[in-house]
């Protein structure tokens, strides 16, 4: 009886993970990354009034935890204020500035899902535009396509600026010191480097610096135990528990029908 306990206890063990893998944080951050998700929606739609709303409503979530206990750091509130400050003082006017309004909401969407999410972040999501943008970047510096250049280089400056919050939440603030530095180099010295004929290689040193910590967050989240793989593995000791008490069962059965023959 004992060793079924045991073996039952090791199911729970691996169970319980299931359902605090996806989130890791409190009710309240859960509303928020809830909230800030259909803000986004809502600004996608243009209905602009209602984002504004879900903003508001976000903005008493986070005036709560700043004065109760959480799991949310310091940092990490600074961060999600920052960027919903940024979102809510956009979309107060949107008109005429609507790509910079999804541009500043969707900032902060990414920072909440940052801070909630202990896997897979849906900033990583934003590999391929982060990259495309620099290698076209790239390109016209070859080029020496001045309009091109600068065409590429404020689509990527759109790109890296949504992410920059979410890095703070995930990633080193050495790392990310780093990466803000040679980003602002280029965003204030790209017609200088244009006509020096340096920007492909500063380019090329900031690609490879972007791409490291994409590919850093990828490994840290695939060393991250799936859930198919601990389902198998729980199912797998259910059938081991189970088939144990079977065996005891079956086993004492015999027995009594041994003790009844020589009776």
């Amino acid at each position: 009886m004992k060793k079924i306990k045991c073996l039952l206890l090791i199911c729970c063990l691996f169970i319980i993970p299931i359902h605090s893998q996806a989130k890791d944080a409190d009710a309240r951050l859960l509303r928020i990354d809830q909230i800030a998700g259909q803000a986004l929606e809502f600004t996608k739609a243009g209905l602009y009034g209602d984002a504004e709303a879900q903003l508001k409503a976000v903005q008493l979530e986070l005036i709560h935890i700043q004065f109760k206990e959480s799991e949310l750091s310091i940092e990490d509130w600074t961060v999600l204020s920052t960027a919903l400050s940024e979102a809510l003082q956009v979309i107060d006017s949107p008109e005429g500035k609507e790509t910079e309004t999804l541009e500043t909401v969707t900032t902060f969407r990414l920072a909440a899902d940052a801070v909630v999410s202990r896997y897979q972040p849906l900033w990583i999501e934003m590999e391929q535009p982060v990259m495309s943008s620099l290698q076209s970047l790239k390109n016209s510096s070859i080029a020496a396509d001045s309009s091109g250049f600068h065409e590429s280089l404020n689509r990527f400056l759109a790109n890296y600026y949504m992410i920059q919050p979410s890095l703070k939440v995930d990633v080193s603030e050495k790392k990310v010191k780093m990466l803000d530095k040679q980003v602002r180099y280029i965003e204030h010295n790209g017609e200088r480097m244009l006509e020096k004929s340096s920007a492909e290689a500063e380019i090329g040193e900031l690609e490879k610096a972007v791409e490291m910590v994409f590919k850093e967050m990828q490994k840290e989240d695939s060393t991250q135990p799936s859930l198919g793989w601990v389902i198998s593995i729980t199912g797998g000791i259910i059938i081991i528990t189970l088939s144990y008490v079977g065996w005891k069962k079956y086993k004492a059965q015999k027995a009594e029908e041994r003790e009844k023959q020589n009776n």
